[in-house]
């Protein structure tokens, strides 16, 4: 196996994108480059298998391989080489070299026209908008919109004329905590919490005694 055979037809390897078979053609090359040297040569695997590594049928193999050969990404390599290897004459395998020296162009390039590039970031990696857009936070920093009014225990009290506090706040005593309703603000008659009196220090005043 060729480390560098396979990293060229991975990254380098010009195979026409707008091809329809591009992918097969991709499969046979790495194929190819399993078997080949650091140079890209003398890789002859058999026809079955490249079967095997790429899932195509035979008659595919077959085609991927001659189309490699008309888009010279492939020819055929010294046949003295894979005679000295495979003795029979009945097994042995066509021989190829990959083209390693041709490289594709760059697909993307974002130093220059038509490269995607990321929006403009202030001085503390946030992004931000141009015209009165919002601004972006520090990287790393956690906001969360205010909430402190969502939550039972901060809401304001309903105020009684006058602006004092109709509901005084839970004292502490009772089986109330903050945020429970009024309901809960009760102390318990017996231990098996079956009987409640409203809490005489700040329960409002109703009618009705225990429970």
């Amino acid at each position: 196996m060729s480390i560098e055979s396979v990293s060229w037809v991975l990254n380098h390897a010009p195979i026409p994108r707008d091809r329809r078979d591009a992918s097969s053609l991709t499969v046979v090359l790495l194929g190819l480059a399993n078997h080949a040297d650091p140079f890209g040569r003398n890789a002859f695997p058999s026809l079955s298998t490249l079967v095997k590594y790429t899932r195509l049928s035979e008659r595919s193999v077959r085609y991927a391989v001659r189309a490699l050969e008309e888009l010279e990404l492939i020819r055929p390599s010294d046949p003295d080489i894979v005679r000295a290897y495979i003795k029979r004459t009945d097994r042995r395998p066509n021989g190829y070299d990959l083209a390693v020296e041709r490289v594709e162009a760059a697909a993307v390039d974002n130093s220059g026209d038509g490269g995607q590039t990321l929006p403009p970031a202030d001085r503390h990696g946030g992004q931000t908008q141009r015209h009165g857009g919002q601004t972006a936070t520090q990287r790393g920093a956690n906001t969360a919109p205010e909430t402190s009014l969502n939550r039972t225990k901060n809401r304001p009290s309903p105020s009684a004329p006058g602006g004092r506090s109709a509901v005084p706040a839970e004292c502490g005593g009772c089986d109330a905590r903050p945020g429970d309703p009024i309901s809960a603000r009760v102390v318990w008659l017996d231990e098996d919490r079956t009987r409640s009196t409203p809490c005489p220090r700040c329960a409002p005043a109703r009618s009705g005694g225990a429970r």
